[in-house]
């Protein structure tokens, strides 16, 4: 622990006298501790947010319980040592912590019935209750007029009260607060625990019962030998994030097996891929609960998506249908091509071309259960599986559709076995931001040799990188990031690595494919359909993919992959986002800079940054004052003096000072005994760090108004820097400008005790400044020895231990130097480029950086 040992050599010499003194030390002590804890974890959540580091909402959540409880610990100490003041603090908390957790809930759940609903008697406002896809579906039916299978939804309430009954929201609470989805394994792992719960946990007796008599009362086209088919249908699914593919669906289900189905698809919540694109997109476990909806199963002749624009140029004022024979699945799935028929988007619309695909396999549903793949008889493999009456229909449908929602469409249909069309799906089709930006994307003139020149584009955009082929799901765990993955179908699971390649490029699949349509809203360049990919691109080849022309060129061609046509959406606007930039507005902004401003007092506080400012500030302030009051002139603080333009105030606890210096209020550093401080001095005074003569920075004013009007006083009698010390041991509080330094470090002759704690934060500049200086800091830290915590932020921790007396001397000395040449490093390291040259120059003798521009 960073303090562990603050104030070890003086607690009995000075707080021995009273029991009062001695409880407000130990409060003093934990008050450090707490916030010590408090600084680490915003340091973590502000590396989350600021990276836009994807993770379970529940982690922040788990995060944000910590921080508050080290925050509540910090009032209560300062409760202890100041009992009748700031009596507010605990107020002002009150009302940041209810704003925080007002987002950070969970949406309210209710887990009463109904556990069904029928899609012919769900209400204009149940899409909460039965998720997207059954809620659209009703409403084409009830608003549109178009047909739909009959069916009826599993409730989110059904839900609910499954998840509760079996007990399981705290545990899947803590195993998603735990999840990498940058890690294949992890997502792996995490999913086969909380999958397995739900499929050996019991389905309510009452939730059942709601289902057999949904199905028994449901007015089935069909009722001789019903099958169905049971299709998520979560919230938030089918809207602005699609979750294409990403669930399971059970085709072909008899009565008996429609529970066990229904938790297979309940459970597909937390597949691998699920929770991947779930996190990935922004969205926290409980805005996404999970409806079922059940559907008659339609034998059908021939199947397809339309998408009532073209998602790839939207401009085209054309909509493309494509078609396979007999169930969707194998099109949807990425595992076979289609016919593709163009229309227009006129009224009434028109046949434009049609193309033809090769359609080797279909998929039907089996006598018994379930479904099989069966070859396409060979007459049909190169006919077209709609005609143009029947495009036609779908062409109407599909401007009816996006007429109705205002927006573009994605949209399932099949034709049943008596040539009937029907619709099976709708959601808001994901148009390629790419395609309507004002970017022309020539490379003509580019020197470039093509690999492969054939296919179809389903997700546009430029990627490159090493090709790296999946021949089996196993493959996906060892898949490193920035490659182009490779394989023979784009199927949907491959889902849960799109953050890690570049492009994809198959032999078969469809740009109507779920892969696809995630790929798109991802922003991953996807060529599809190719033939032969996996035995024209070798593996580990280095390629550039060009989806928007169908290519495939040798090497990395750095012009192409410039280019904006090559952006990604990094989804900087996802739900995540603006919920981290709402709490963390409440628990990381800082105003409470200033001491001496009128407004640093508990109504001032607008973050719980500021309440851990303000307490830290005023514990310190109290032990301070409670020294003045209690010392002799011979015991109590002295002001050091120093040709250093800085504040510090010495505390001798044993033999730190010499027993008779000149003046009793103040010491000069020749009367300093302490080991430590004498070593960090004798490098803060390094004839080459230049105090008041930098070149970019007028040091002497920059004090004058740091220490008259910023954090330090110049006048102040609370000791805004300070150093605890005896013969071997310092605890130092340093404050430069707006950044603060704490060291703490014995160094004696016995190499088993001696240490050093050191930690540094905050800055006067920017994220970005304070974060460049603080990678300066721990590379240089790391070269002189000391144990450095790797954090991306501007909080150090460092710890060095068990050298020898003249080691340690030397290292601090080091740490001294260190601390003269990084004083305000922040305001001007612009680039990380710098970095490792400013750390190679200063470990050769250079302390001096300012005047770098």
């Amino acid at each position: 622990m960073l303090l562990k040992n603050l104030f070890r050599y003086w607690t009995y010499q000075i707080f021995s006298p009273g029991t009062v003194l001695r409880e407000k030390y130990e409060a003093f002590k934990s008050l450090l501790t707490h916030d010590k804890d408090a600084h680490e974890i915003m340091a973590e959540l502000e590396e989350i947010y600021y990276n836009q580091e994807r993770v379970d909402f529940q982690l922040i959540t788990d995060k944000y319980n910590r921080l508050s409880e080290s925050v509540v610990g910090i009032i209560d100490d300062l409760a202890k040592m100041c009992p009748s003041r700031y009596l507010d603090l605990r107020a002002y908390y009150k009302k940041f912590d209810s704003y925080i957790r007002f987002i950070l809930a969970p949406p309210d759940y209710d887990s009463s019935p109904p556990y069904t609903s029928l899609l012919n008697e769900i209400s204009a406002d149940g899409q909460a209750m039965v998720g997207g896809k059954a809620y659209n579906l009703s409403t084409i039916a009830t608003n549109l007029h178009l047909p739909i299978p009959a069916g009826f939804a599993i409730t989110t309430h059904a839900f609910y009260y499954f998840i509760e009954s079996n007990d399981l929201r705290t545990r899947i609470d803590e195993e998603l607060a735990g999840i990498d989805i940058n890690s294949a394994s992890s997502l792996d792992r995490v999913s086969r625990k909380i999958v397995d719960w739900i499929m050996t946990a019991t389905i309510p007796p009452d939730v059942e019962a709601a289902i057999v008599a949904a199905y028994q009362t449901c007015p089935w086209h069909n009722s001789n030998d019903l099958r169905v088919a049971m299709r998520s249908s979560a919230v938030a699914e089918d809207g602005r994030s699609s979750f294409a593919g990403q669930y399971h669906t059970e085709l072909n289900v008899k009565m008996p097996g429609i529970i066990d189905a229904y938790k297979k698809v309940i459970a597909s919540k937390y597949a691998s891929r699920a929770l991947f694109y779930r996190i990935n997109y922004g969205l926290s476990d409980g805005e996404t609960p999970m409806a079922v909806l059940v559907l008659e199963m339609i034998d059908a002749e021939a199947s397809g998506v339309m998408y009532t624009q073209t998602p790839d140029n939207p401009q085209s004022d054309r909509m493309d249908i494509h078609a396979i024979w007999g169930l969707g699945e194998l099109l949807v799935g990425g595992e076979v091509s289609s016919d593709i028929i163009r229309m227009t988007r006129t009224d009434p619309p028109a046949l434009l071309d049609q193309h033809i695909g090769e359609k080797y396999s279909r998929m039907i549903y089996s006598p018994s259960d379930g479904t099989v793949v069966v070859p396409v008889f060979e007459d049909k493999k190169r006919v077209l599986c709609l005609d143009e009456k029947g495009a036609l229909t779908l062409a109407e449908w599909g401007m009816k559709l996006e007429s109705y929602y205002n927006k573009p469409q994605d949209v399932e249909w099949c034709r049943d076995n008596r040539g009937s069309l029907l619709i099976l799906q709708s959601r808001p089709l994901k148009i390629d931001k790419k395609a309507i930006l004002p970017v022309e994307c020539n490379f003509d003139e580019i020197e470039k040799t093509t690999l492969l020149a054939n296919g179809d584009k389903a997700a546009a955009g430029i990627g490159a990188g090493p090709v790296y082929k999946i021949n089996r799901n196993s493959d996906l765990k060892t898949l490193p990031c920035g490659s182009v993955l490779v394989a023979k179908n784009a199927l949907p699971h491959y889902v849960k690595v799109l953050n890690k390649v570049n492009a994809v490029v198959t032999d078969t699949g469809s740009a109507a494919g779920h892969f696809a349509s995630v790929a798109r809203e991802f922003g991953i360049p996807v060529l599809v359909n190719t033939g032969v990919a996996t035995t024209r691109l070798a593996h580990g080849q280095e390629v550039t993919v060009y989806a928007d022309e169908k290519t495939v060129y040798e090497g990395i061609v750095h012009p192409m992959v410039e280019s904006p046509c090559a952006r990604k959406d990094l989804l900087v606007d996802s739900p995540f986002m603006r919920k981290m930039k709402y709490i963390m507005s409440f628990i990381s902004s800082l105003r409470l800079v200033d001491p001496d401003n009128k407004n640093f007092k508990p109504e001032g506080c607008r973050s719980l940054h500021d309440i851990i400012r303000f307490s830290h500030e005023k514990a310190v302030s109290e032990m301070f004052s409670m020294g003045d009051r209690r010392f002799t002139r011979k015991q109590g603080t002295r002001k050091l003096v120093s040709a250093i333009p800085v504040q510090v105030y010495v505390l001798d606890v044993g033999d730190g000072i010499t027993e008779k210096p000149v003046d009793p209020k103040t010491v000069r550093i020749e009367e300093v005994k302490s080991i430590p401080l004498k070593a960090v001095w004798k490098g803060l005074n390094h004839p080459d760090i230049h105090w008041s003569d930098f070149g970019h920075f007028d040091w002497a004013e920059y004090d004058k108004i740091v220490m008259s009007g910023g954090i330090i006083s110049a006048d102040s009698a609370l000791l805004s820097s300070y150093a605890v010390l005896s013969r071997y041991y310092l605890n130092l509080a340093l404050k430069f400008g707006y950044h603060f330094v704490i060291l703490d470090t014995i160094c004696g002759d016995r190499s088993e005790e001696n240490y050093a704690l050191f930690r540094f934060t905050g800055g006067g500049a920017d994220y970005t400044g304070r974060s460049l200086r603080a990678d300066f800091l721990r590379k240089v830290l790391d070269r002189i020895g000391f144990d450095v915590e790797a954090k991306k932020s501007d909080l150090i921790n460092a710890r060095l231990d068990g050298d020898e007396r003249p080691v340690m001397e030397k290292k601090l000395d080091m740490l001294g130097r260190l601390l003269g040449a990084t004083r305000l490093m922040d305001m001007y390291l612009k680039d990380e480029s710098q970095i490792d040259g400013f750390v190679t120059d200063f470990m050769v003798g250079r302390y001096d950086f300012a005047t770098v521009s």
